[in-house]
């Protein structure tokens, strides 16, 4: 299959490809607008394909998730192919530097739809690390609910609750 099938296929449709196959031609001058930028989770599939190594999208309050080479083996020990890359505000993008075996987030669900078989394995190297992480996030969610019960309830009924905004 040809890549732009691929991943037109990865993406959706055409347009979807497109967006993304745009957004990588540079800019001749100036800033790149928006539509240029970095955008999670379309980009992580085309790191891993580039760079054949591990990408974590890692969001603090948001879907963070694992993507894997979508037609390549692994190599031997994959746990020193990763890269992470965390948001800022949603604006900025920066490289997470992870200590040796640390939990990492689920699988891309799109790599368990898209993935050749030649791939099948990448997320068997990472199967304690993706458990640990869920466990972690288990913990802080209930922990953020208990939080959330001792907070008083915002009334948004009353006609000057924006005045400050």
């Amino acid at each position: 299959m040809v890549h732009r099938e691929y991943y037109t296929r990865l993406y959706g449709n055409k347009e979807g490809f497109d967006k993304i196959h745009n957004a990588l031609v540079s800019c001749v001058t100036g800033s790149a607008p928006p539509e240029k930028w970095m955008c999670f989770p379309e980009m992580g599939n085309l790191i891993v394909s580039a760079y054949d190594m591990v990408c974590i999208d890692l969001a603090r309050y948001g879907f963070s998730e694992t993507f894997f080479s979508l037609r390549s083996r692994p190599p031997q020990d994959p746990s020193g192919c990763i890269i992470c890359i965390g948001y800022l505000r949603s604006l900025l993008f920066f490289q997470v530097y992870f200590k040796l075996g640390c939990p990492i987030p689920a699988t891309s669900v799109k790599w368990m739809t898209h993935s050749a078989k030649e791939a099948e394995t990448w997320p068997n190297h990472f199967l304690e690390r993706k458990k640990e992480f869920t466990k972690l996030s288990e913990l802080e969610r209930e922990s953020n609910r208990e939080k959330s019960k001792k907070e008083p309830i915002l009334d948004l009924s009353s006609d000057n609750s924006f005045d400050a905004f």
